[in-house]
């Protein structure tokens, strides 16, 4: 019992006493856990907060507006009443994605309940459009609870009213987008970044710990030339391994979303090309940091714990692309490191029109980081005090 004791308490020391494995082994893992999921959270709140529904009804009944206002007090939709002659300009205007809803009740729609032929409420939505698909499932319960209220004042008569649904032809093309850009972008970062991870803290806080960096850095080349070298050789390495698990990701969709018939051939060779180009300037904006990180790093074991808290960072902002609805239609948005690489792919994989405009902006805010990253190692790696530190 004794000699289990001391071998309990030899490890026990081993890890308490080291802060980095404390805040590895204890902290991070609830931390990851609660960030992603109050992220999460956050994020769906927000999502229906900041972008209020916006209805327009035609001939709208005071009980129908009561029924909403009791069923949900805080609702905070944006409401339209409108007349016959603007019914086309909202229709137009939901076509174009800028509006979510419109209903219809007949003139004085409370008087023809209770008559016959009973009145018909229209009812039109973008079926293309997550906000007008949401609001659509959530109105369609408003009308049969309306509906249902009714029959109680006609004395339980089956028929109060009928509803007939319009809407844009369903788009294929477009739902499959939606589908994949709430999956993909998100997947797409994280095995970059893992794939970065898995090799990148080896080559330079690897070498630091063993002590070959010196016999390294006193060679003649320059030490400009091996902070490129490095980021280069890693960034490729962290491609391969990305496409890698591209093409896994790509291949095993179908049996991820329930065995749904994917088709990838509606993306074309300039759309993979596109991908292939974001994710190219990508790797090199994260074999940067953690090229930084690992040589700031005394040692293997430091570059991992500082390195963590941006991989939650990374795997938080690939979340953010199952809420968007869509790609950020703000440029300044795209300078954002990995933040514009999700939303770019966001862009491409739903077909945005201005998806070339924000892969542009994305290439050139990448270029500069990278430029950014390689001017930093070498600073670093001209000082004695951070290549040498114990």
């Amino acid at each position: 019992m004794r000699n289990i004791w001391t071998i309990f308490k030899k490890e026990w020391d081993r890890v308490i006493k080291d802060k980095r494995l404390v805040i590895s082994v204890m902290i991070l893992p609830g931390l990851m856990i609660f960030l992603i999921y109050t992220f999460i959270g956050t994020a769906m709140s927000s999502a229906f907060d900041n972008n209020p529904s916006r209805i327009a009804i035609v001939n709208q009944p005071d009980t129908f507006v009561q029924l909403i206002e009791s069923l949900s007090p805080e609702d905070v939709s944006e409401y339209q009443w409108i007349t016959l002659d603007q019914m086309e300009e909202y229709r137009l205007l939901i076509d174009q994605g800028e509006w979510e809803y419109l209903i219809e009740f007949p003139e004085n729609f409370e008087l023809l309940i209770s008559s016959l032929p009973r009145p018909t409420v229209n009812v039109y939505y973008n079926p293309n459009e997550v906000a007008s698909s949401s609001v659509h499932s959530i109105y369609q319960g408003y009308l049969y609870l309306y509906h249902q209220a009714l029959m109680d004042v006609l004395f339980d008569d089956p028929t109060a009213f009928f509803i007939s649904l319009d809407h844009l032809p369903v788009d294929e093309n477009r739902q499959t987008g939606m589908m994949m850009s709430m999956l993909l972008p998100m997947l797409v970062v994280m095995f970059l970044f893992s794939g970065a991870m898995s090799i990148g803290p080896e080559s330079i806080a690897g070498e630091k710990e063993r002590g070959t960096i010196a016999t390294l850095l006193i060679t003649p080349v320059k030490r400009s030339h091996i902070a490129i070298g490095k980021i280069m050789s890693l960034s490729v390495l962290s491609l391969l391994s990305a496409l890698s698990s591209f093409i896994g990701i790509i291949s095993s969709l179908p049996h991820l979303l329930g065995g749904q018939n994917i088709n990838m051939s509606i993306y074309g060779i300039i759309d993979y090309l596109q991908i292939l180009f974001l994710l190219f300037s990508t790797v090199f904006v994260i074999v940067g940091i953690i090229s930084v990180i690992s040589a700031y790093a005394k040692n293997l074991k430091e570059a991992g714990t500082l390195i963590t808290p941006i991989y939650i960072l990374t795997i938080l902002v690939g979340v953010s692309s199952m809420f968007g609805g869509g790609a950020n239609q703000s440029h300044i948005m795209y300078l954002i490191p990995l933040y514009n690489t999700v939303q770019s792919l966001t862009a491409i994989l739903t077909f945005d029109v201005l998806a070339w405009q924000f892969i542009l902006v994305t290439v050139l805010a990448n270029t500069l980081y990278l430029i950014a990253f390689i001017f930093t190692l070498n600073l670093m790696f001209q000082s004695e005090k951070i290549m040498f530190a114990k």
